[in-house]
């Protein structure tokens, strides 16, 4: 029986199909059995936060919540992107959390795009030997399952925050822009390398923190297919992208344009160009003052009256003001807290009070620990070119410096764990290269 390259590509869509059947089962499961009640939700504050703006939209009052602590209505203390997706679910929890189930499912296809766009097999030059084609698709199946089980990504799907929609974002940014570069069809190619810098620039709208991965990631892509270079190529052609524009001032173009209404809007009611939100005071406070550890506790908030006086931009100003004052006046203080930040952002296992019981502690080791391990390996061997492993290790770096300069989470590091998952994936794949007998996802080949 003659064991052909369609019938290979056939068995190897069909695992993917069945991986994705699984994980949504999952991802869907542990979605309905989340609290849906405002009163469960209080224990991680922002998520009624998120709830009320999607509510008032709903209900026709416009974009604004009361900020509980300060007795205060506030018009942009959030950027708009996720409570317009949660209003667009009709503020109903059960339905946000089953949707975002299918989100985080899309992430697994698109690590598996993405994984496959980056081993795709090339000539090393001369007609010489090729990088398997096989080794190219269990790299693809096991990223998806390693983002697919990802027990955060599950985790953060069933609450009612914007990490899920701005990993899946990112993700699938990253996937266009790559497809764009590496498109042979002329014209067309610019298609879905817009289409990434679009996604990516609007990903700010989600999370502020992401206002920078438009450029930066535009950038990469067009080293990962540098001629004799890339992790793949189709050619010294792929880096002609038919557009008037530079990258750069194409994708920093398209961050403004994806923030110019939402300014224009806070222009037109507050009288100032607020281009992201009013809470980046209190968020860079909580990582700068005498009692900042480098997680985030914005106990502060109590003692503070004065705030009250003030409106939502002055109260943001105010507390930018001293958060600056103490880093200056504190500089081995702001290097031990970067430190503080990093760890708490990257620790294998939580490290929250929240989630502090030993079973939340032995998941996260049992899960990050080896996958951590595994991505290090990726990085220092694989298959991948050094411009392919550096595109996919961007959002981590980015992120890590984003909050190493306010506070750290573990919940932060979770858009930049699936491109991370590439690397990992890559090590093992090479390993199991050299044992293709005992390999479990031979059976396609």
């Amino acid at each position: 029986m003659v064991d052909t390259s369609a019938n290979r590509e056939r068995w190897g869509w069909g695992l993917l199909w069945v991986i994705l059947a699984v994980v949504l089962a999952l991802h869907v499961g542990w979605a309905v059995t989340r609290p849906v009640s405002d009163e469960e939700l209080q224990g991680l504050p922002d998520q009624l936060e998120y709830l009320q703006l999607a509510r008032n939209l709903v209900s026709g009052n416009g974009y604004s919540f009361i900020d509980a602590r300060l007795g205060a209505k506030v018009l942009a203390f959030r950027t708009p992107g996720y409570p317009l997706f949660l209003a667009a679910c009709r503020a109903n929890v059960r339905a946000i959390q089953v949707v975002q189930a299918v989100i985080a499912t899309s992430m697994v296809l698109a690590i598996f795009l993405l994984a496959q766009l980056l081993s795709r097999p090339i000539d090393r030059g001369g007609g010489g030997a090729r990088v398997g084609a096989s080794e190219a698709r269990r790299m693809g199946w096991i990223a998806a399952v390693l983002v697919g089980f990802s027990p955060i990504l599950i985790y953060f799907g069933g609450l009612i925050l914007s990490e899920t929609l701005f990993a899946a974002m990112l993700l699938w940014g990253m996937v266009l822009l790559i497809v764009g570069y590496g498109s042979t069809s002329g014209r067309a190619r610019v298609i879905p390398w817009l289409g990434g810098g679009i996604l990516l620039a609007l990903s700010t709208l989600v999370r502020p923190s992401g206002i920078g991965l438009a450029v930066l990631l535009g950038f990469a892509a067009a080293f990962v297919n540098r001629p004799g270079r890339g992790a793949y190529q189709e050619g010294s052609s792929s880096m002609r992208l038919r557009w008037p524009l530079p990258i750069g001032a194409t994708m920093l173009a398209l961050t403004i344009l994806a923030l110019l209404p939402w300014a224009i809007r806070n222009r037109g009611l507050l009288h100032s160009w607020v281009w992201l939100d009013t809470n980046a005071g209190y968020t860079f406070y909580d990582g700068y003052n005498p009692d900042a550890t480098g997680a985030s506790d914005q106990k502060f908030v109590k003692y503070m009256p004065q705030l009250r006086q003030m409106d939502e931009l002055n109260r943001s100003k105010y507390l930018r003001d001293l958060a600056i004052d103490y880093a200056r006046a504190h500089p081995r203080h702001v290097l031990e807290l970067a430190a503080a930040k990093f760890v708490r952002t990257w620790s294998p296992m939580p490290l929250s009070e929240q989630f502090s019981q030993r079973k939340y502690q032995l998941v996260g080791l049992l899960y990050s620990l080896p996958f951590d391990l595994l991505v290090l390996w990726g990085l220092a061997t694989g298959n991948l070119s050094r411009s392919a492993k550096v595109y996919v290790l961007l959002p981590a770096i980015y992120l890590s410096v984003i909050h190493m300069l306010t506070v750290g989470s573990l919940r932060y590091r979770l858009p930049a764990e699936a491109p991370l998952a590439i690397l990992a994936a890559s090590a093992l794949a090479q390993m199991n290269s050299g044992r293709r007998s005992n390999a479990a996802f031979e059976v396609a080949d």
